[in-house]
C-alpha cells in the first residue's frame, strides 16, 4: 500500500490493532500474510486496516 505521507504512524497504529506490517521507502506499507490465511482472518485484517485509515 503506497501513501503520500510517512507510513510509520500507520504501521504503529496497525501494530496496536494486532496487525504486523513494515514501512518501506518511508511511504509504503508492506504486508506479508501467511500463505494459509483463511478468509475470516483476511476479513478481520481488512477491518483493522479500514479502522486505522478512517
Amino acid at each position: 500500500m503506497e501513501l503520500n505521507e510517512s507510513a510509520r504512524p500507520y504501521c504503529e497504529a496497525l501494530k496496536e490493532e494486532g496487525l504486523l506490517c513494515k514501512e518501506t521507502h518511508d511511504t509504503v506499507i508492506r504486508f506479508a500474510p501467511p500463505l494459509i490465511i483463511t478468509k475470516e482472518e483476511l476479513d478481520l485484517a481488512l477491518e483493522k486496516i479500514r479502522h486505522v485509515f478512517q
